[in-house]
């Protein structure tokens, strides 16, 4: 990974976590739609995991019962002090303990999504389907936003066709994407 790349993705891991530690939904939403679009321009399945994270954290932030449970302190200055150490491993280039701390992440999310969560359908696969269906309005194709977002295909495919996504996006040349990618990278 090029540094300007590394700094990038430190900065906006950063991001991820302030966002979390001022309860800020709109923002968390906006940047697991930012980590999905940049997974699917990089062709990079652990970009998705933030994308999942962010999505994840802004549903629990969403939900009362969940931000009142005795669990969520504790589960909510992990996850901050978790993020922050992803940013710390990627900038010391210490990679594998950043793919450990990312999945380690995603595993106390899943936990207390079975744990505290309402529905069958966790919180972590719900978010890959909010991923892929990003990716898929960026113009992934059906198959692509499944394999890079891990969501099931028919799941992604019911989810896109009860939105308004084919109406909204319109699909970008291969020259439009890379122009994009381009310009994620210069900020």
């Amino acid at each position: 990974m090029e540094e300007n790349e590394k700094e990038f993705l430190v900065h906006k891991i950063r991001d991820l976590k302030d966002h979390f530690a001022k309860g800020d939904i709109a923002s968390l939403k906006s940047s697991g739609g930012d980590f999905a679009e940049l997974a699917f321009l990089r062709q990079e399945k652990e970009l998705v995991d933030f994308s999942i994270v962010a999505y994840s954290l802004a549903k629990f932030l969403e939900k009362p019962y969940i931000l009142e449970s005795s669990e969520w302190k504790d589960f909510s200055l992990k996850t901050a002090h978790d993020l922050e150490q992803c940013a710390i491993h990627l900038e010391h280039d210490q990679l594998k303990e950043y793919t450990e701390q990312l999945s380690a992440i995603i595993s106390e999310i899943n936990k207390i999504s079975f744990y505290l969560g309402r529905f069958t359908t966790s919180v972590v696969e719900k978010a890959r389907i909010k991923a892929g269906a990003q990716m898929y309005a960026h113009g992934a194709s059906l198959g692509k936003a499944a394999y890079l977002s891990g969501a099931e295909k028919d799941e992604l495919a019911k989810y896109i066709s009860e939105t308004r996504l084919p109406e909204k996006y319109l699909s970008l040349s291969l020259a439009e994407r890379l122009k994009k990618a381009e310009e994620l990278f210069e900020s």
